[in-house]
C-alpha cells in the first residue's frame, strides 16, 4: 500500500495548501488568499461624495472589445494565418487581482511598457460603479515564439507582468447607463518632456459592459472588477512613439499615464495619473 506523500505550505498567515508531492498539484482548496482592498470615493450625481471599500476578489481585462467585432475578427485571423495562436474577440482574461491599485507610481520590470485608458466596472454590494482605469502591459511580450507555447499574440503574459491601475473616483453605473455610448476616454502620455494626447474616443467604440455581463453573468460576483478595453492611438502620434508596433526596437516609450473618463451629459469627469518606474534599463543581463 503506497502512503500519501503530502505537504502543507504555510504563506504568511494568508493561506495554507496542500500539495500532493506525486502530482504537484493542490489536493484541498482550503486557502485564503492574501487581501487587496480597494478604496474609493463615489461621486453621486448631486456632487456629494461617500468613501467605499471593495475586497478585490477577481480581476478581469477585456480584450479586442471593439464593437466592430467582424472588423477585429479579420485583423486577428491575418495573424491566425500568420501562424499565430490568438484569442477570440471580444474576449476577457484573467489577472492576478493584487496587480490592481490606485497608486500614483507603478513599478515595472523593463522600460518597454504602455497603458491603454479604459472603463472600469466594479461589483459591490450588489451595485456596480464605473471608473477608469489603464491596463499597462509589457510591450516585448505581445509576440510570444517559444518551443513550449508556440507562436502567441496578446498572451494574458503580457499583461501579467505590469500592475493594473484604477483611479480613486467612481461614478454609479446607473447614473450613465442611460447614455453610455456618450461617455469619453482620453489618455495622455509624457515624452521627451512634453505631455501629448495619446488616445481619445467614445464608449460606442467598444463593446458596452452588458455585452460582457450577457456573456460572463459571474462578473456580476462581488469583489469582481473588469477592465472594459481599450482602442486606437490618435493617428497624429509620432511613429518614434509607442502606438502597438509589432517591432519595437528604438520605439519610445512614455513616462507616465495620465487617463480621464468624461460625462458631457451630467458634466464631470474622473482623471488619474501615474508615473512608470523602470527597475531595469535595456541591456540588464536582469531582463
Amino acid at each position: 500500500m503506497t502512503a500519501c506523500l503530502a505537504v502543507k505550505i504555510f504563506l504568511s498567515h494568508e493561506k495554507t495548501l496542500t500539495l500532493d508531492r506525486r502530482r504537484s498539484a493542490p489536493v484541498s482548496r482550503k486557502m485564503r488568499l492574501m487581501e487587496n482592498v480597494l478604496e474609493f470615493d463615489l461621486l453621486e450625481r448631486d456632487g456629494s461624495t461617500s468613501r467605499k471599500s471593495v475586497n478585490v476578489k477577481r480581476l478581469f481585462l477585456g480584450r479586442n472589445t471593439s464593437r466592430d467585432i467582424a472588423g477585429t475578427k479579420k485583423n486577428l485571423d491575418s495573424l491566425r494565418g500568420d501562424g499565430y495562436s490568438v484569442h477570440g474577440n471580444p474576449n476577457t482574461c484573467r489577472k492576478s487581482r493584487y496587480l490592481l491599485t490606485n497608486e500614483e507610481v507603478i513599478e515595472v520590470q523593463g522600460p518597454q511598457t504602455s497603458g491603454e485608458v479604459e472603463y472600469v466596472a466594479i461589483f459591490e454590494g450588489g451595485e456596480v460603479f464605473v471608473s477608469v482605469g489603464s491596463d499597462h502591459n509589457d510591450r516585448t511580450l505581445q509576440y510570444i515564439s517559444n518551443e513550449s507555447l508556440g507562436k502567441v499574440f496578446d498572451s494574458a503574459k503580457t499583461k501579467q507582468m505590469c500592475p493594473a491601475v484604477v483611479a480613486r473616483t467612481a461614478w454609479r453605473y446607473s447614473d450613465v447607463k442611460d447614455h453610455w455610448d456618450d461617455l469619453n476616454l482620453k489618455s495622455f502620455i509624457t515624452v521627451y518632456g512634453s505631455k501629448l494626447p495619446y488616445q481619445d474616443f467614445k464608449l460606442s467604440n467598444l463593446v458596452d459592459l452588458e455585452y460582457h455581463l450577457r456573456n460572463n453573468s459571474s462578473l456580476r460576483d462581488d469583489g469582481t472588477v473588469l477592465f472594459g478595453g481599450s482602442s486606437e492611438m490618435l493617428s497624429n502620434v509620432p511613429s518614434t512613439i509607442y502606438t502597438g508596433q509589432s517591432m519595437i526596437k528604438g520605439v519610445t516609450f512614455p513616462t507616465d499615464f495620465n487617463m480621464e473618463l468624461g460625462d458631457p451629459v451630467i458634466g464631470r469627469k474622473i482623471s488619474h495619473s501615474y508615473s512608470i518606474s523602470v527597475l531595469e534599463e535595456i541591456g540588464s543581463l536582469s531582463l
